[in-house]
Formats: structure tokens, sequence, C-alpha cells
């Protein structure tokens, strides 16, 4: 016949191993669990995928901004980019958005649907419907330009068209340059250059 402290004893034993484990288990429920709202979203990478192809790396929504020596402001922002060679260093950008603020107070805006990102090179290769916005007043379209990160220094490596204050325009390549060392930046167009002309009203 078994003493009823002897049972007791065997009760509280059991509970002292049982309690820790239970709990230990009730804690891991709580790691495995997923968190309500906490999905990753305010990682920069997302893993993404499309038919054929293997998963690939992506960087969500970069942004690179630069200065000149003079001080004018380079920005880039782009829908998404991939690391080229697993390199951060080198990307390739879709939806490229670049904006260059001046110093003396204009800007000028550009887009494009790819461009190739090199930070180690300081340079920016922009392809497939290059446009181009100045706050002098000039729209200019392009298919490819090649830009510096650094510095004011960009030229197109293919045939621009635009219009500007004094009228329509095509030619066969645009270079974005500073006048001498901290100068003024100024739009220069070569190779056969087109102007239909057209007096604003006064």
């Amino acid at each position: 016949m078994v003493r009823g402290g002897d049972t007791y004893s065997s009760v509280i034993g059991w509970l002292k191993i049982l309690l820790p484990v239970a709990a230990l288990m009730l804690l891991s429920t709580l790691f495995l669990l997923p968190r309500q709202g906490d999905q990753g979203a305010e990682l920069p990478y997302a893993a993404g995928t499309e038919a054929g192809d293997a998963t690939r790396e992506q960087i969500v929504a970069p942004r690179y901004a630069g200065t000149t020596p003079k001080g004018d402001r380079l920005t880039l922002t782009a829908d998404s980019a991939e690391p080229i060679d697993g390199s951060l260093s080198r990307v390739r950008a879709h939806r490229l958005d670049a904006q260059l603020d001046m110093t003396d107070g204009s800007t000028i805006t550009l887009s494009a649907n790819e461009a190739l990102v090199d930070d180690e090179d300081k340079s920016a290769d922009l392809e497939g419907s290059v446009h181009i916005v100045s706050s002098t007043g000039y729209v200019i379209d392009t298919e490819r330009m090649l830009t510096a990160l650094d510095r004011v220094d960009a030229e197109t490596l293919t045939p621009v068209s635009g219009s500007g204050p004094a009228g329509q325009f095509t030619a066969g390549k645009m270079t974005i340059t500073a006048e001498g060392s901290g100068g003024d930046v100024q739009l220069l167009f070569t190779g056969g250059v087109n102007l239909i002309y057209d007096p604003q009203d006064e």
C-alpha cells in the first residue's frame, strides 16, 4: 500500500520535470510562428524568379547619391536592380531616374528603361528610351547615354531629338559638360545638327 506522502512526492517530482518541458515547447512555438506584419518588408534584397530562370537576387528600390567637387549633387533611384557577378559595385538597374542639381540652381533630370551602374568606374550607362529634361527649357530623347557619377560629364551614344528655347532639333550627339574647372554646365550638340526655328511670341 502506497502512503499518501509518497504519492504527493511523486506528483511533485513529475511536475518539476513536465512543467519546464512544457514551457520550452511553448517558447519554441512562439519563435516558429510568423509575426503579423513582419514579412521582411524592410529588407533591401528580394529573391525573384521568372519563367525558365533560376532564382536571382534583386535590390528593391535602390538609391545612389553623390556630390561633385564643385558641389553639384547627383541622385539615382530605380524600381529594382540586380548585382552583376555577385558584386554590389556593379548593378543593372530597371526603370532608372536621375536628377542633377547644380550649384547655380539649375537641374537636369534623366530617365531610362535600364542602366548599368558601375560604382568603381563612377559611371552609369543608360539604355532604352532615355529622356532628358533641363530646367533651361530643353527636352531631349535618345536611346543610349553614358554619364559620370562623380562629375558633370555625359554624352549620348546614339542620335538625339528634342525641343528647346529655339525650336525643334535633331543631332548626332549631345554632350553635357562643365565649362572649365567648376564652370557653368553646357549642353553641346554635334554631328549634323538640324534645327526648325520656332521664335516665341513676346
